[in-house]
């Protein structure tokens, strides 16, 4: 038996927007993941690989993060960004 009666939240424009923006951003996560088979298998069948070695081998000094971001730029690519983030550790396992 219910004891009370609970008031349901009016949603104002903000928060339809915000609803929006969230969707939006779920949207590009499941697209990503949606053609990433699609993308690995061109990019593996195409001489991009090799290419990128060949310019690690011949530019030992110099950080991946900048091949990709010349490449980038080569490419023609506009607001392209690469960083690079420390990997989080884990809390180790209570036994």
């Amino acid at each position: 038996m219910a004891t009370g009666t609970r008031t349901r939240k009016v949603m104002t424009a903000d928060d339809y927007k915000a609803k929006l923006e969230k969707a939006k951003e779920a949207y590009k996560a499941l697209e990503q993941k949606a053609y990433a088979t699609e993308l690995e298998a061109l990019i593996k069948g195409q001489n991009i690989v090799s290419a990128i070695n060949a310019i690690k081998a011949g530019t030992k000094d110099i950080s991946d993060i900048a091949i990709l971001t010349a490449i980038g730029k080569a490419a023609g690519i506009k607001n392209f960004a690469i960083t690079q983030t420390e990997v989080k550790k884990r809390k180790p396992k209570v036994k």
